[in-house]
């Protein structure tokens, strides 16, 4: 691919992965992040970045924008409507004599619950909660502004999203938080951070109008197994069973278990031509667990 410019609303763990692989690859990276504080590390990073908390518009949006050829989104909804859009969308729209590619990370949240079906993308949504419903509304709020602008635009649905740096079952088990909590029948996929890059770079090498993509892991799995499996690489005994029944749960944490599905994730492999590094959470977890120096292993 030529050199490209690509801006990322929202540089957290995805984005800011997916940024330091654009810039390996001699694109120029830009994007936003909540505070000035986040905004001067990652320009002494070699990232231009702006400040953009939802609350107000970015300043000097035309500025920070211009000439951007790829566009990602990361931000979720908040409790009004897609922030992003809200504040940006003109500025956005405006881009469209330079602009091949628009992103939005959206969740597999917004299925609801599939009582542990296999599905694909074209499963209805049927969110059970209104954070899932302003992400469906935010999808299609994304979509319409591709077309309408005839600007490639693409939702990718995930599960959960794990990775090094602290974002895994071997991290939780290491600090002593994680719980293995059994609810029977429930499961779920997840995907390592550097495979949803991998998806994304690909999708901005073979754009497809409004198409929506399930980026997920082969292998669907109950969490209490995924935790004991970390604890098996540590070498340490698995946190006690806790029966979803008797487990005390913030509410968001209940809801988490109150769904179950299983992932397909053909439509990546065979129109993007995605291989997976990490094809379930065993060889993820592995990988994570194998970089350990003993000093992360002793805390």
């Amino acid at each position: 691919m030529t050199a490209q410019r690509l801006f990322c609303f929202g540089l957290g763990y995805t984005g800011l992965r997916l940024a330091h692989a654009a810039r390996a690859l001699g694109w120029q990276v830009a994007g936003t992040c909540r505070t000035a504080e986040n905004r001067e590390r990652l320009r002494q990073a070699g990232i231009a970045a702006y400040v953009f908390d939802g609350s107000a518009p970015m300043a000097d949006a035309a500025a920070a924008l211009a000439g951007s050829t790829l566009l990602l989104c990361s931000v979720p909804p908040d409790a009004e409507s897609d922030p992003v859009l809200r504040l940006h969308r003109d500025d956005i729209g405006a881009l469209a004599g330079t602009l091949r590619w628009i992103g939005l990370l959206s969740t597999s949240g917004v299925y609801g619950d599939c009582g542990g079906a296999w599905i694909d993308e074209s499963r209805q949504p049927s969110p059970l909660t209104g954070d899932n419903r302003r992400r469906v509304e935010a999808e299609q709020s994304w979509l319409a502004l591709g077309a309408e602008r005839a600007i490639p635009a693409h939702v990718f649905r995930l599960p959960g999203i794990y990775g090094p740096d602290g974002r895994s079952a071997v991290d939780a088990v290491l600090a002593g938080r994680a719980r293995r909590i059994v609810k029977r029948g429930q499961i779920f996929n997840r995907i390592h951070v550097d495979d949803l890059v991998t998806t994304l770079l690909a999708s901005m090498q073979r754009p497809c109008a409004g198409r929506v993509y399930n980026v997920s892991d082969d292998e669907p799995a109950p969490a209490d197994a995924v935790i004991a499996y970390a604890a098996t690489l540590l070498g340490m005994e698995p946190p006690p069973e806790e029966p979803f029944e008797d487990a005390e749960l913030s509410p968001f944490a209940r809801h988490f278990y109150s769904e179950s599905r299983r992932l397909r994730n053909e439509r990546i492999k065979r129109e993007l031509g995605v291989v997976l590094r990490y094809p379930s959470y065993r060889e993820g977890l592995g990988a994570i667990a194998g970089a350990l120096t003993e000093a992360d292993r002793d805390g």
